[in-house]
C-alpha cells in the first residue's frame, strides 16, 4: 500500500430544510480564529466525531442540522466522502466529494465507528496511513490492547484542555501514564509492538485455573474411590493378581494344546475329504471308460457277425464249384471256364483272419472291462472304509472341540480375575498419584502480581530513540523562535518535555500548551524523516494560549515566561513553519483569542465575529 498523507478538504453541515454549510481547508496551515462561543471548538469536535468519536452536542445555531460530513483526500482510496448522523450512528463513505451520501452513492460503503472485525472507519485511516495491524502492552502481563484511530486520536487531534494540562503528554484522558501509553509512542516511532508476547494470567485467573484443578482432581479421586473395593487390601491384591496370571498361564498352555488337537483333526478330516474326492473322480472315470468300451464292444460283435456271413457265402460258393455245370451237366473235371473261385477262397480265408483278429481284440476289450469293473468295487470299498474312519475323526473331533470349549471358558474367567485384580491395582495407583497432585496443587503459591519473564511491559523509548525525539522538538521549537530552547529533552521518568532544566508541567498554561503543540509537531516531522507511518494532519485547539489578552482571568494572569512568547513573536513564526511544512502535513489551528490580524493574513484563516455585517458571523452563518 502506499504511504501518504491524509488531507482534510472540507467540513459540512446538512439537513433537510437548512442550506448546507461548509467550512473548506487548504494545504498547510488553516487557522479558525476570532470570537468565543462561535463554534470554533464545535470544527474540532465535528471532525473528531465523523472519524468514530463522541458524538458532540450541537449548539442552537445548528438546529435544522442533521448530518456531518467530511470530504478527504486519501493516499490510495482518493477522493472521499464521509457522512454521520448527528444524532449518532456508523459512518457513511461515499467515493468522490459530495454534499449528499447515501445508499446509490457510488462507493456507498457503511463502516462501524469502532475497530471491528468489519469494515469500520478506523481500520480505513489507519491502513491509508500506512499503519499496520498491532497490539500495544497494555501491563506486566502482557495483555494486549489493538492499536486503533482512538489511541492515535491524541497525537493527530489535540483539544484545549489537553493542550494545557500539566500531566504527560503522551496521555489521552489517563491521570497516569500506562504501559499502553507508552507501547503508543514507541509503536509511533519505531513500528514495535508487543504481537510478539505471550500473554499472562492475572493472579484472579491463576487462583480461578488452580481451584479448577483442584475440583477436577478431586472429582476424578472420587470417582476412582468408588471403584475400589476397600475390604481388600493392596498386598493382597498383588497376591491374588500373581496367583491368576499363573493360573492363567496354564490355562493358556492346555487351551493350545486343544487348539493343536483340533487343528490336528480338522487336518485330518480335510485329508480324507480329499481323497475321498479323488477315489469318486476315479469311479466315475472308470464307469465312462467302461460305457465307451461296452459301445466298442458292441461293435466288435456286429463286425464278427457281419464277416462271418460273408465267410460262409464263399463257402457255398466254393461247394457250388465242385458239382456238374447247371447248364451243361459237364463234370467238374471237364469244365473249362473259370468262374472266380479262386478268388471267393481268397476272401474268405481274408475274412476268417479279420475274425481271428477283431475276436482277439474283442476278448481284450472284455478282460478290460472286467479289470474295471473289479477297480471299481475295490475303490468303493475303500470309500466305505474312508467313510467310516471319518466318522470316528468327526466324533474324536466333537469331543476335542468340547474340551476345548471348556479350556476357553476357565482361560477367559482366569483373565478376567487378571484384569479384575489389575485394574483395582491401577485404581489405587492412580488414586495416590491424584492425591500427591491434590497436595502439591494445593500448595501452590501464586503471586499477586504476576508478569511476563524477560520483558520490559513499560517499552519504555531507548536513550537513542529519546534523544532523536527531543532534537526534533529542540528543531521544531527553534523554528518557533521559542526562546531559550537550547537545552531540550524528552525525560522519560516524566513522560514529558524538559526545556533549560524546567519541567513543561511547571510553566504556565500558555507555554504549557505550546510545548505540547511542539511534542505533536515533532512527532509528525519525526515520522515524516524516519518515512514512519502517520495520517499527516493535525489538528490543534488553542496553542498559542499565550497570546491571550491580559485581562482574559480564565487561565490565570500572563506570566513572563508567557510575555516573553509574544515579545519573541513566536505565534507568526508558528504559523511559518506549519505552512512551510504543507507539501507533507496539513494543519487546524483553532484560537480563541483574538489574534493578531497582521500575524494570520499571510496564511488561509477564518474569522469567526459574531457580528453578521463583519466577515463570517461563525459556524453556522
Amino acid at each position: 500500500m502506499k504511504r501518504g498523507r491524509i488531507r482534510i478538504d472540507q467540513l459540512a453541515f446538512t439537513g433537510p430544510e437548512r442550506e448546507p454549510e461548509t467550512l473548506p481547508f487548504s494545504d498547510g496551515v488553516n487557522i479558525i480564529w476570532g470570537a468565543s462561543n462561535s463554534g470554533k471548538s464545535f470544527v474540532r469536535k465535528s471532525i473528531d466525531y465523523v472519524l468514530g468519536g463522541e458524538k458532540p452536542t450541537l449548539p442552537k445555531e445548528g438546529a435544522g442540522y442533521d448530518s456531518i460530513l467530511l470530504w478527504l483526500t486519501l493516499p490510495n482510496a482518493g477522493k472521499v466522502t464521509l457522512r454521520r448522523s448527528i444524532l449518532g450512528s456508523d459512518v457513511y463513505k461515499a467515493d468522490g466529494h459530495s454534499l449528499s451520501v447515501t445508499n446509490s452513492s457510488p462507493g456507498y460503503e457503511s463502516l462501524s465507528q469502532r475497530h471491528t472485525a468489519g469494515p469500520n472507519i478506523s481500520r480505513l485511516i489507519l491502513q491509508e496511513s500506512g499503519f499496520r495491524d498491532a497490539r500495544l502492552l497494555k501491563n506486566e502481563r502482557a495483555e494486549k490492547s489493538t492499536f486503533s484511530l482512538r489511541m492515535l486520536m491524541r497525537y493527530i487531534l489535540v483539544d484545549e484542555t489537553r493542550m494545557i494540562d500539566e500531566k504527560s503528554v503522551l496521555l489521552a484522558h489517563n491521570t497516569t501514564v500506562t504501559s499502553e501509553d507508552k507501547g503508543l509512542i514507541k509503536f509511533v516511532l519505531t513500528g514495535i509492538d508487543g504481537s510478539s508476547i505471550e500473554q499472562v494470567r492475572s493472579a484472579d485467573q491463576l487462583k480461578a485455573a488452580r481451584d479448577g484443578q483442584l475440583e477436577i482432581l478431586a472429582q476424578m479421586a472420587d470417582e476412582l474411590r468408588s471403584s475400589i473395593d476397600e475390604t481388600i487390601s493392596l498386598d493382597r491384591l498383588e497376591e491374588l493378581h500373581s496367583e491368576a496370571e499363573i493360573n492363567r498361564e496354564e490355562l493358556h498352555e492346555v487351551l493350545s494344546a486343544r487348539q493343536d488337537e483340533l487343528d490336528d483333526y480338522a487336518s485330518k478330516i480335510r485329508s480324507l475329504d480329499e481323497g475321498l474326492r479323488e477315489t469318486y473322480s476315479t469311479i466315475s472315470d472308470l464307469n465312462q471308460m467302461i460305457s465307451r468300451f461296452s459301445e466298442l464292444s458292441a461293435i466288435y460283435k456286429s463286425d464278427i457277425e457281419r464277416l462271418y456271413g460273408l465267410e460262409e457265402g464263399g463257402f457255398l460258393l466254393k461247394r457250388f464249384a465242385e458239382i456238374n455245370c447247371p447248364l451243361c451237366g459237364a463234370l467238374p473235371e471237364h469244365q473249362h471256364h473259370d468262374h472266380g473261385l479262386s478268388r471267393v477262397e481268397e476272401q474268405r480265408e481274408a475274412v476268417a483272419a479279420e475274425i481271428a483278429k477283431i475276436s482277439r481284440d474283442a476278448s481284450e476289450l472284455d478282460q478290460a472291462i472286467s479289470d474295471a469293473n473289479g477297480r471299481i468295487q475295490a475303490l468303493e470299498a475303500e470309500i466305505l472304509e474312508s467313510n467310516a474312519r471319518r466318522a470316528e475323526l468327526v466324533s474324536s473331533q466333537e469331543n476335542a472341540r468340547a474340551k476345548e470349549l471348556t479350556s476357553r471358558e476357565l482361560f477367559l474367567s482366569e483373565s478376567e480375575k487378571v484384569s479384575k485384580f489389575s485394574n483395582q491395582i491401577e485404581f489405587r495407583h492412580r488414586l495416590t498419584s491424584i492425591e500427591k497432585r491434590i497436595e502439591r496443587v494445593g500448595n501452590q503459591a501464586v503471586r499477586s502480581r504476576q508478569r511476563a519473564d524477560g520483558i520490559d511491559a513499560n517499552v519504555d523509548l531507548t536513550q537513542s530513540e529519546a534523544f532523536e525525539l527531543s532534537n526534533e522538538i529542540k528543531d521544531v521549537l527553534h523554528a518557533w523562535n521559542y526562546p531559550g530552547a537550547n537545552a531540550l529533552h524528552f525525560e522519560k521518568s516524566d513522560h514529558d518535555i524538559v526545556v533549560d532544566g524546567k519541567r513543561r508541567r511547571d510553566n504556565g498554561a500558555g507555554v504549557r500548551a505550546l510545548l505540547h503543540s511542539a511534542f505533536k509537531v515533532g512527532v509528525l516531522t519525526y515520522c515524516i524523516r524516519k518515512n514512519r507511518p502517520h495520517p499527516g494532519f493535525l489538528i490543534l485547539d488553542s496553542p498559542l494560549l499565550a497570546y491571550r489578552p491580559a485581562d482574559e482571568g480564565r487561565y490565570g494572569e500572563l506570566q513572563t515566561d508567557e510575555l516573553e512568547l509574544q515579545q519573541a513573536g513566536v505565534a507568526h513564526h508558528f504559523y511559518e513553519h506549519l505552512d512551510g511544512l504543507r507539501d507533507h502535513a496539513q494543519f487546524i489551528v483553532i484560537e480563541n483569542h483574538r489574534s493578531d490580524q497582521e500575524v494570520v493574513e499571510p496564511f488561509s484563516n477564518v474569522r469567526f465575529t459574531l457580528d453578521s455585517d463583519f466577515g463570517r458571523r461563525g459556524l453556522f452563518t
